[in-house]
């Protein structure tokens, strides 16, 4: 899953051990479709983020992150354009806003099998109203003022 502006992208069901090549096919396969659907002035514009998983750094990953978002993607590593402090979840709506709800609706229950936790993440998903992926989407801001104002540090407890 992924959240562009406050729109959820997804859910995408990838393999259990994600790994490098499996991770650039989704992007040159799953991913290029949402590029092209989107505005040539938008995606001129638009910034990628990703998170520290390892098979989001292979060479082959940044090699196509360099060619469909030069200069404009978030991450980690040397190569990157704009580096992303490791274990920053207060700071990445995904984090602190989407897995959170998305597990809360899917483990409401006891889950009996795979085909019925595909079932349950695609409908928790489709449960996310909109006004919240706006509201959370545009507290990014404050959050980056807080973190800054506390010198890295933590500053949840200033949100309320």
């Amino acid at each position: 899953m992924g959240l562009c502006d406050d729109t959820l992208i997804g859910p995408y069901i990838l393999p259990p051990r994600l790994n490098g090549p499996a991770f650039l096919h989704f992007l040159e396969n799953e991913f290029e479709a949402i590029l092209d659907d989107m505005p040539l002035i938008d995606r001129a514009n638009r910034w990628f983020q990703l998170d520290g998983c390892p098979a989001h750094y292979t060479l082959l990953v940044r090699q196509w992150l360099h060619n469909h978002f030069s200069g404009r993607w978030i991450g980690r590593g040397r190569d990157c354009p704009r580096p992303w402090p490791p274990r920053s979840p207060d700071l990445t709506t995904m984090d602190f806003y989407v897995w959170g709800r998305m597990k809360s609706k899917v483990y409401a229950e006891p889950v009996n099998d795979e085909a019925s936790l595909r079932a349950r993440i695609l409908q928790a998903a489709q449960e996310i109203p909109l006004a919240e992926c706006r509201a959370a989407a545009q507290s990014v801001i404050r959050r980056c003022q807080l973190c800054i104002e506390n010198d890295g540090g933590h500053f949840e407890q200033f949100l309320k």
